[in-house]
């Protein structure tokens, strides 16, 4: 795959029935390398606010991710990333912050995921 079809596939993703706008900053490096930052806003004001850092030439290796939703007072609701600050973890780096503050382990997300978490919180009926 090329770096210009991962942005396809965010931008076509982006594009839920939930969200009301989105912004994307997309920084092609290479072929197979780039970064993606972006903001969703929701129907219930709520945000989620995401970078990724890929590259795309064999499969989608992430070298850098945060996915960090909040409600529409700016509270977070969860957020999943890989800086390596929860060694206790065991999908470390990979784990997930919740409102709490608890701090859990998980599997690498992705965009789209991320996206079918948030839907199943946000009401849109």
């Amino acid at each position: 795959m090329l770096i210009e079809e991962y942005f396809q596939q965010i931008d076509a993703i982006s594009q839920s029935i939930i969200v009301v706008e989105n912004e994307l900053i997309r920084d092609k490096r290479s072929l197979y390398i780039g970064f993606i930052e972006g903001k969703v806003t929701f129907l219930d004001g709520s945000k989620l606010h995401f970078v990724a850092f890929v590259d795309v030439k064999e499969a989608i290796k992430r070298y850098k991710y945060s996915y960090h939703y909040q409600d529409n007072q700016g509270k977070l609701i969860f957020r999943y990333d890989m800086a390596p600050h929860h060694g206790e973890i065991i999908t470390f780096p990979h784990h997930k912050h919740l409102a709490s503050g608890q701090v859990t382990s998980t599997e690498q997300p992705n965009l789209r995921k991320v996206l079918l978490e948030i839907e199943s919180q946000v009401s849109w009926h």
